[in-house]
């Protein structure tokens, strides 16, 4: 699509944003995320932006990953717009990025994919609805947060502390995703849920089911080193009886 083909209307809500793309990751709201940029078109955004001309660019994840160069038909068509707080340069074609989320975006024409890719978009509000139901549902997702932190100790512990101290339920939502262990496509979906009370259903969903994977697998291991226990045990025991058979 190109601006030509665009409302009126539309167009003048609209603004032009440099594209950077993101494989095997969905960029939330509010989210600070470090990445690694080492693709050709993403590195000369980077030092783009580090000449001081980008004070923000756009992020949107690839639907396939294994792409190395994806057009816009390779990219969802919703992302988020990003400040780029920090870039280390790590060799002479690589750079960390640590990268801030500020808001949601659609896309709405792709306008350019040399030397880096130019997007038109419009930038997407919230659409809050704060009742006892939302209210509910963020009690239900932070409770849910919690056990699932208390399974999993390899997680940060500034992630739980995030977490409690969040009071927006749209907000909340957001951090609770970025921090899922999901498929890039469920992400996304959530991403794609402008709907605060939505989002957090949908959240909720994913975080019950992780939840009852790792009750799941937390139960097997206990079975399996019981079983292991009982038969190193009862090795233990048939060797004392070996010993015991010899002497005699």
């Amino acid at each position: 699509m190109t601006d030509r083909k665009i409302p009126p209307d539309v167009l003048a809500r609209s603004e032009l944003l440099s594209i950077l793309p993101l494989r095997n990751a969905v960029l939330f709201p509010a989210s600070i995320v470090p990445i690694n940029v080492g693709r050709p078109r993403s590195v000369r955004l980077i030092e783009k932006t580090l000449s001081g001309e980008l004070s923000t660019i756009g992020i949107l994840s690839q639907k396939r990953a294994e792409i190395e160069n994806p057009g816009w038909n390779e990219l969802y068509r919703f992302g988020t717009v990003a400040r780029v707080l920090k870039v280390i340069k790590l060799g002479s074609s690589t750079y960390s990025v640590v990268l801030q989320g500020v808001g949601r975006f659609q896309l709405l024409a792709g306008l350019q994919e040399e030397p880096y890719l130019v997007g038109r978009v419009q930038r997407i509000e919230d659409r809050l609805s704060r009742d006892l139901e939302t209210d509910a549902l963020a009690i239900n997702l932070k409770e849910t947060a919690r056990q699932l932190l208390g399974l999993t100790p390899n997680l940060a512990k500034e992630t739980a502390s995030v977490v409690e101290n969040v009071t927006e339920p749209s907000l909340l939502a957001d951090l609770v995703a970025s921090n899922l262990q999901a498929a890039v496509d469920d992400k996304q979906k959530i991403l794609e849920t402008l709907d605060a009370k939505a989002r957090l259903r949908q959240c909720l969903q994913l975080l019950t089911r992780q939840l009852e994977m790792l009750k799941v697998k937390k139960e097997i291991s206990s079975m399996v080193q019981e079983e292991m226990g009982k038969s190193q045990r009862e090795y233990f025991l048939r060797q004392q009886l070996k010993a015991i058979k010899e002497e005699l």
